[in-house]
């Protein structure tokens, strides 16, 4: 028997693929893979969190509250005793959409008022529901003011602020026990979480948009005018420049598409999207301006 010592072929153990491509690919793959994971803890830790009694989300709020102020620093969840006309307003019209919204105790909204000159609105955990003056002395008639409400309430009802929180707790849960979770996988974490959270943000608002729009034919017998409130933060944006990647990155929606799907969700339901809207009252930004 005779014996040669063959030497391998050339390139067995190299792929047929060039090292940068090879690299490219395995990169992405691995940047999908933790998207779907972020999505799935996101969802799984939002879903949980949606699972918790109401009553402990006013504990945990009111626990916060207490140890805030006992502490001498600003709390969110401070109620700031005011009958002012505008809080009275405010209040009243808020009772509607909560009749309007069928919200059952004890899920109840605290409403606040900022006199600062942001435009914005926001609901936080336990029903605590902030307005600003820069968006309220833009609002156009009172259909925009309860599409406004309805839609923070919404979000309330719907418990979003927990649920936003949970599905955050979950992905940076993740992000610390799996391999990897500082350096450059610690930022593609970051990346994917991020990039999930805007996904169950934006659906978040969408359902919130929906639900507020049935409050508003509700009160008022048909949804004309609840658009001018998207119709608003849309000519905002082009004032202040934003580009197609800002609207990509937001956690909301894009205004153009949110004021599709309204007429889209009025029209599914039979609702009449044409109506004459209720003006303000008279004395409504006098209101404002003795708030600050």
């Amino acid at each position: 028997m005779e014996y040669q010592n063959r030497q391998p072929e050339e390139g067995i153990n190299t792929p047929g693929r060039h090292p940068l491509a090879e690299f490219i690919r395995l990169s992405i793959a691995a940047l999908v893979a933790l998207l779907l994971l972020g999505l799935l803890l996101n969802l799984a830790g939002g879903h949980l969190a949606g699972l918790i009694p109401y009553r402990a989300e006013l504990w945990v709020t009111e626990k916060i509250d207490r140890m805030l102020v006992e502490a001498g620093e600003p709390s969110p969840f401070t109620i700031a005793e005011s009958d002012t006309p505008l809080i009275e307003y405010l209040n009243t019209l808020g009772d509607k959409v909560e009749a309007a919204l069928e919200m059952q105790s004890p899920m109840t909204i605290q409403l606040h008022y900022s006199d600062e000159d942001v435009v914005n609105a926001f609901a936080t955990l336990g029903g605590h529901v902030y307005l600003y003056k820069g968006l309220l002395k833009q609002l156009p008639h009172e259909n925009a003011l309860t599409m406004l409400l309805a839609h923070e309430y919404s979000h309330v009802q719907m418990r979003h602020a927990l649920r936003g929180v949970g599905g955050g707790l979950a992905v940076a849960f993740g992000a610390a026990v799996l391999p990897g979770g500082s350096g450059v996988n610690g930022r593609l974490y970051s990346l994917t979480s991020s990039l999930s959270s805007l996904n169950f943000s934006r659906e978040m608002e969408t359902d919130a948009d929906k639900n507020g729009l049935k409050a508003v034919n509700a009160i008022y017998g048909h949804t004309a005018g609840a658009d001018d409130l998207f119709e608003l933060f849309m000519a905002q944006r082009d004032s202040a420049g934003a580009g197609a990647l800002d609207g990509f990155f937001s956690t909301h929606p894009l205004d153009k598409d949110r004021i599709e799907a309204l007429g889209r969700v009025s029209g599914e339901h039979g609702w009449f999207s044409e109506g004459a809207t209720t003006p303000l009252p008279d004395a409504f930004l006098q209101w404002l301006d003795a708030a600050d």
